[in-house]
């Protein structure tokens, strides 16, 4: 009986905060008040940033040591619902991407960068990725090199690309090669660099669908040692299982888009009349917003199934990770593509909602890898478990 009392409260704790969250965007952050978010400097609005910290929104799925809350399950579902408003603010890169990697680490330093993301003083941002790697975070050049003399200091060169929120970012997370060959995951080191350290050029890049990144040039970065994060060269475990953390949430981002999406179409095709009748009286329509219906929520449980093994043994949290990516990838970006055809030319139209939907699981598909990425992340894993059994 305790456990079905429990379960009920579960289910009562995630219905109020899916409640709280969709009242809170259907009030105060519609499309009107997206646009002039964008609009802000920096591409996204201080005053929403501190209500998501007020909320105790990007305290959520993050570990009790840093001020967290509830677990990954919680954090995918305020993931959804912010998915429907698509928003300007950099949720993803430090609540989902940053802060995770930053509160496993252990180190008390760097806990507390965690805690002050949560409370809204400090943006973090995540300098992983490199030109020549594409989707492969671990294919660094980036080096790291720690100084012969006594003051224990490293000097960092290299570019990074697709910083995202790096424009903002009052910390960057700069993944390094300290030892190793380019494309080996081992030999890597992560440090939380101030954004305003010298000999650090951050690029602004806004993309086509809102949100914010940065090229990032560090030439004869100098940190000290009390920078790095975690061990010497062992970092790659850290950095692979906080990019498996936010992809599940920009899964869950991309449920709610697509929900959105769907919404606005079904009323669209109910309203729109052509020749006298709704175009919902066309039979195919309804079959099309039938089949639309059954991607949201196939796309949602493939993503839950996702966030709940996020914490599981990791040969288990890659395969439900990139599976649910590739299935949301493909998905997304065919209902993105459906639901704007169903609205006609109008539908690319910065003036209609509807586009920016289809934008925003556009640029979702891409991001932490591409659907083909992820099937072949999943062959390799499969391919390493049968010589495993073997």
């Amino acid at each position: 009986m305790s456990d079905l009392h429990d379960g009920h409260d579960d289910q009562d704790d995630c219905r109020m905060l899916q409640d709280s969250v969709r009242r809170y965007v259907e009030r105060d952050y519609g499309f009107a008040q997206r646009g002039a978010a964008l609009a802000e400097p920096g591409g996204f609005s201080r005053r929403h940033w501190q209500a998501f910290a007020e909320f105790g929104w990007l305290a959520l799925g993050l570990p009790q040591a840093c001020g967290g809350l509830g677990d990954a399950s919680d954090q995918a579902l305020l993931a959804e619902e912010l998915g429907r408003a698509q928003p300007a603010e950099p949720w993803l890169a430090n609540a989902a991407l940053c802060a995770p990697l930053l509160a496993a680490c252990g180190d008390p330093a760097h806990v507390a960068t965690a805690m002050a993301m949560v409370e809204g003083r400090t943006l973090l941002a995540m300098a992983a990725w490199e030109p020549q790697g594409r989707h492969d975070a671990f294919d660094i050049a980036t080096t790291a090199r720690q100084h012969d003399d006594a003051t224990v200091r490293w000097t960092l060169d290299g570019r990074k690309t697709l910083v995202l929120a790096g424009g903002n970012a009052d910390v960057l997370l700069v993944l390094a090669r300290t030892s190793g060959a380019r494309r080996d995951c081992d030999g890597l080191t992560l440090f939380a660099v101030p954004a305003a350290t010298r000999g650090i050029h951050i690029e602004s890049l806004p993309t086509y669908d809102g949100r914010q990144t940065a090229n990032v040039t560090l030439r004869r970065v100098s940190v000290p040692d009390s920078a790095r994060i975690g061990v010497v060269d062992g970092a790659w475990p850290l950095v692979e299982a906080a990019i498996d953390h936010a992809t599940t949430m920009a899964c869950a981002e991309a449920v709610g888009t697509m929900d959105r999406a769907f919404e606005l179409t079904r009323d669209y095709v109910t309203t729109r009349e052509q020749f006298g009748r709704p175009l919902s009286a066309n039979q195919v329509i309804r079959h099309r917003l039938v089949d639309l219906y059954v991607s949201v929520g196939q796309a949602r449980a493939i993503t839950e199934a996702a966030a709940a093994a996020l914490h599981g043994d990791v040969p288990a949290r890659r395969r439900a990770v990139s599976l649910a990516k590739a299935f949301v990838s493909v998905a997304g970006r065919a209902l993105g593509e459906d639901v704007v055809q169903l609205h006609g030319a109008v539908g690319m139209t910065d003036e209609m909602e509807i586009g920016h939907c289809y934008k925003r699981l556009a640029a979702l598909a891409n991001l932490f890898g591409d659907a083909d990425w992820h099937y072949e992340r999943l062959a390799e894993s499969d391919q390493a478990a049968q010589a495993h059994a073997a």
